[in-house]
């Protein structure tokens, strides 16, 4: 008798939900990649081929939600985030509704009427995403003070509150370590799966430019500086060509991955290589040049500094999404009602890390003197005991730090230089053999 009462609560339910849903249901323009508009609303049954890389697939399901960047399609084990840039074709599995226009951009015989693309991205209509964000301030170089660990941590808390949550990050940094920055691409490649990951810029040169590249969107504030994603090797000298050219194009893998053009990359790079584009005055598409061609030259190859641009250049060339100072600013920009951070989590771990960072500073120098012998004993027995301990306390130190750890002469030899972290260990099994 329960069961056939939880049962029919659960139809009733069900139907109020479906009626709720077509009742409320909310118009939806796409504008895919190759400029062609699909109408349609919430509530739909839709499929989509989705390419990713070289990846293709087809999801259907229901359009639950339009989030302007992209849309959550409701399939038969979960919500999905589809970015509408890796939206290939979209059709309508519905027949009810008429007035709704499928469009496949694969198989269409006739070309469908599609909306010109702007020379700045067209702003969604304030008020359809109610949620809040998460703020991550991200402030110094990339592997010396911006590291892996707090990104993912943020991410993992936004994961709490389930798919497609707003995670900015507040960069501030000249740069830093280009393979430590390689490391971050591919964790956040994996964060925007399900999540929509946002750069805003307050100074973004070298790994924070190449770090802002490999989120979704990018934001400048008005000040900002962008650009000069120079190589270099351990003497501080330019990168050998091959390395260079092996850079240029990791760059532009990361470029693509976020649907910008991959010319931008070489001129960040190295002096020698120009950059131009020009304007449709009618649909204000924007074509661009590896040469000088073009009417507006960003790089004419001749310069002796590699390319770093503005935020009314990176706006107008089309490599950024928008200008904003205040968080009202950027609230509208992202479709959001109003600023609404959900919680301080993301602050909460930089400032964590920035004491943590403080601490390192003082402790490690004097554990290192202790380590070597520096230290008041009695015996020969205490001393060595006393310099196991403060061994295992720069180990314990090293592994907090993670990638950060080898500012502090703590490097595992990542980067391809000595692992002090290894000789730590031997030494310690040495002095244990003395005891």
């Amino acid at each position: 008798m329960m069961d056939f009462m939880n049962l029919k609560k659960y139809l009733l339910i069900s139907a109020f939900l479906l009626v709720v849903s077509s009742v409320f249901a909310e118009p939806v323009e796409l504008t895919l990649k190759d400029g062609t508009v699909w109408n349609g609303e919430t509530g739909e049954q839709i499929s989509l081929v989705i390419h990713k890389g070289r990846n293709k697939s087809t999801v259907e399901g229901t359009l639950s939600r339009n989030a302007g960047q992209f849309i959550v399609v409701t399939t038969d084990t979960r919500d999905q985030v589809i970015f509408i840039s890796d939206i290939d074709s979209i059709s309508t599995e519905s027949t009810t509704n008429t007035n709704v226009e499928d469009v496949d951009t694969a198989n269409s015989e006739e070309p469908a009427e599609s909306t010109p693309k702007p020379t700045k991205k067209v702003k969604p209509k304030v008020g359809k995403l109610s949620k809040g964000v998460f703020l991550l301030p991200l402030d110094g170089g990339v592997g010396e003070i911006i590291r892996s660990t707090e990104i993912r941590e943020i991410a993992e808390h936004a994961d709490t509150y389930g798919p497609g949550q707003i995670i900015i990050l507040d960069i501030n940094s000249p740069g830093g370590s280009v393979l430590t920055g390689v490391q971050m691409r591919d964790l956040l490649y994996d964060i925007r799966k399900r999540h929509r990951v946002i750069a805003w810029v307050d100074r973004a040169t070298s790994g924070g430019a190449f770090l802002s590249f490999c989120c979704d969107e990018i934001y400048f504030r008005r000040s900002s500086n962008f650009g000069s994603i120079t190589m270099w090797s351990g003497n501080f000298q330019g990168a050998a060509e091959p390395e260079m050219q092996a850079w240029i194009t990791q760059l532009e893998s990361v470029l693509a991955k976020s649907s910008r053009t991959p010319l931008f990359a070489a001129p960040m790079v190295v002096f020698a290589a120009q950059l131009s584009y020009d304007i449709d005055e009618e649909t204000g598409k924007i074509t661009y040049y590896d040469t000088t061609e073009g009417e507006f030259i960003l790089s004419d190859g001749e310069s002796v500094e590699v390319l770093s641009i503005t935020a009314d250049q990176a706006e107008h060339c089309g490599l950024s999404d928008g200008t904003a100072d205040t968080f009202d600013e950027l609230a509208i920009l992202l479709d959001l009602d109003e600023w609404n951070e959900v919680d301080e989590e993301g602050r909460k771990l930089a400032s964590n890390w920035k004491m943590n960072l403080e601490r390192a500073g003082i402790e490690i120098n004097e554990l290192f003197g202790e380590f070597n012998g520096n230290v008041e004993a009695q015996s020969n027995g205490e001393r060595i005991m006393k310099q196991i301990k403060a061994g295992k306390k720069l180990l314990s130190w090293a592994n907090k730090l993670g990638e950060s750890a080898m500012n502090f002469g703590l490097d595992d030899g990542f980067l391809g230089g000595p692992d002090r972290v290894a000789a730590i260990k031997r030494q310690i099994k040495e002095l244990e053999q003395q005891r």
